[in-house]
């Protein structure tokens, strides 16, 4: 007896065995995790240049446009030396401005941090007290207080150690040609991108619609563009939002006489660029340090990060990034621990932007779907 499978069948089919597909793969990869990680890393190690490139590249677009429309639009000069100038300038201010840090920064940072660690056996000893006043507190007996004690005695260990590694940390880069090669192809990579950024863009879209129907080429490139801005407004406004919360830190810190200002400046505007968890993660070490020099310090730098934090959600994040990525708090938390769980710090600092736009092509098709189903949702639910 023939069966015949009609269109609507046939469809079907094939929707559950890709589906049975996908689900096969993602538990084949989920039970060889270590090993695909392991395959990622290399990956990622061998095109690190080009990647760096990219980012780059990135980067320094939005700066590049701007030169690039003010040269075409105060000089004679062709389209194509405009461009090229306006390269050279965002190069020049880059390399300018991480000569700076390197030189006034960075010196400020090591000398905070070389300072610091110079204090730890005093603070080892101030720690002691505490102990032996919550000891006294909470009842501990003599022995476990001392056992607490005699673990301090590792701190002026640290001490030597990080005093000893400390001058590494300022001659970073032990293998110095391996790195400026790395530097090299990336700068170059940057530049190639940006002066030809048109012809790469209309190449991608030829591949794009030659591979896809007309419908889907459509989707993909206004999804390319939803990708660009939300990267655009997310990683880069981050970047400045942290850079001012860092200064602004710093000038507390100075103001209200704080030791390590730019240490302390430097730990919070580097957390700061993690969502939900950063400022937390920022604030915790500062104030047990401040706790150990002097109690009082502790409290007002609480309460200054807690009106930093209040500025900083409400007033400069809304200026700066505009509006928000179209997900729930709940989803921040959940990519931000998945992120920071699969790739560390990077992953917490990207995993919200990659989440947001899983979840807007997610919401896409699903809206599609129901809209071909003739079916609205959001109605059923006023009713």
């Amino acid at each position: 007896m023939k069966v015949e499978i009609n269109r609507d069948m046939r469809r079907k089919i094939i929707i559950y065995s890709c589906s049975l597909g996908f689900a096969i793969i993602l538990f084949t990869l989920i039970n060889h995790l270590d090993s695909v990680m392991d395959v990622i890393s290399r990956i990622l190690s061998v095109l690190g240049p080009f990647l760096f490139g990219i980012a780059i590249a990135f980067l320094m677009n939005k700066p590049m446009e701007w030169f690039d429309r003010q040269f075409r639009n105060r000089t004679s000069l062709k389209p194509g030396k405009c461009r090229l100038l306006a390269v050279l300038t965002v190069f020049v201010l880059m390399i300018l401005f991480i000569t700076l840090s390197f030189s006034v920064v960075v010196p400020s940072l090591l000398d905070s941090i070389r300072q610091f660690v110079n204090s730890l056996t005093d603070y080892s000893s101030t720690l002691g007290r505490y102990i032996n006043y919550l000891s006294d507190a909470i009842g501990l007996s003599p022995s476990q207080s001392e056992t607490l004690i005699t673990q301090l005695d590792l701190f002026p260990s640290v001490s030597k150690a990080v005093q000893q590694y400390l001058p590494r940390i300022a001659d970073m880069g032990m293998d110095v040609v391996k790195s400026l090669m790395n530097f090299l192809i990336a700068m170059a990579a940057a530049a190639y991108i940006l002066l030809d950024k048109e012809k790469l863009l209309m190449g991608l879209q030829k591949l794009n619609y030659s591979l896809f129907s007309t419908d889907a080429a459509n989707y993909l490139t206004l999804y390319s563009r939803d990708v660009q801005h939300v990267f655009e407004q997310y990683i880069v406004g981050n970047l400045i939002d942290s850079l001012i919360v860092g200064l602004i830190t710093y000038v507390g810190c100075l103001l209200m006489g704080f030791p390590y200002a730019p240490m302390f400046a430097f730990i919070v505007g580097v957390t700061n660029v993690i969502p939900v968890f950063g400022p937390f993660l920022g604030a915790i070490p500062v104030i047990i340090i401040l706790l150990l020099i002097k109690p009082w310090y502790a409290v007002m730098f609480a309460i200054f990060i807690l009106i930093l934090q209040q500025i900083d959600g409400n007033v400069l994040k809304p200026i700066i990034l505009g509006d928000k990525l179209g997900i729930s708090g709940f989803w921040i938390l959940f990519s931000v621990s998945v992120g920071g769980s699969l790739f560390g710090i990077l992953g917490m600092f990207l995993g919200v932007p990659v989440f947001a736009l899983i979840y807007a092509g997610i919401r896409d098709l699903a809206e599609m779907r129901l809209k071909e189903k003739n079916i609205h949702l959001e109605e059923k639910a006023g009713t």
